[in-house]
């Protein structure tokens, strides 16, 4: 297997060297959209949030600085961060 082919691979459950550099990539590369989702959670003050597939906990610690009082519990398979 390639190496371009084992770095794609790291979207699935990221492990390693080539896992971390997946998580980093995928972190910045979806800030944008997941910040424009966020922008949109308007007239709501949970208690408690659930974030699946959290990965590197990019988008659970932004909605942890719009909602600071909130529980958040974080899940994702991989132990990569």
């Amino acid at each position: 297997m390639g190496l371009f082919k084992k770095f794609v691979n790291q979207t699935r459950k990221p492990e390693g060297f080539l896992g971390k550099m997946m998580v980093s990539s995928m972190n910045s590369g979806h800030a944008r959209v997941a910040d424009w989702g966020i922008s949109h959670l308007k007239g709501i003050e949970p208690n408690e949030m659930l974030e699946l597939g959290c990965v590197g906990g990019r988008n659970a610690a932004e909605l942890l600085k719009k909602y600071p009082s909130v529980k958040m519990t974080a899940i994702d398979y991989s132990q990569q961060k």
